[in-house]
């Protein structure tokens, strides 16, 4: 059980970020004039969010336990909060009203990827049932008691 707790885990994250890669060449294409290159780094980007989608697809239905399938979505919640708390790192001085024209690769990456995580976790927790929030809010104030006890 815990190693497809694991694999769903890890295919969700993988899921994310090719969604997030195939976000950003779109972006990237749009800006930088590369037709060629980025046409390939899209469809490539493509295949890769499809061989994900069936990757977990298969893996649903080797997970059918309600409470399992309830404690990914919390950890996978959970990971989502912990991106989300880097965004100020990771994006540094930039700010959604500055032009994507002059945003380097690395922060129009992040960028993406910001939108992604916070579209992601509100569809989570928008999705929970009273009980899988009930433990998502007990694991939320576990963590900030031991972030304050450290």
């Amino acid at each position: 059980m815990h190693g497809q707790f694991d694999c769903a885990l890890h295919g969700l994250q993988q899921l994310a970020y090719a969604r997030i890669t195939r976000e950003f060449h779109q972006a990237w294409q749009a800006r930088a004039d590369c037709p060629a290159a980025c046409e390939a780094a899209i469809g490539e980007s493509h295949r890769r969010v499809q061989r994900c989608e069936q990757v977990l697809a298969q893996l649903r239905l080797l997970i059918d336990d309600p409470h399992q399938i309830a404690e990914i979505k919390i950890a996978r919640a959970l990971y989502l909060r912990l991106l989300l708390e880097s965004a100020p790192v990771r994006l540094q001085s930039w700010s959604d009203s500055e032009s994507f024209d002059d945003m380097p690769r690395s922060h129009l990456f992040e960028w993406i990827a910001y939108d992604f995580e916070r579209l992601e976790l509100a569809e989570l927790e928008g999705s929970m049932t009273v009980e899988e929030a009930a433990s998502y809010a007990r694991a939320l104030d576990a963590r900030a008691s031991s972030l304050r006890e450290e």
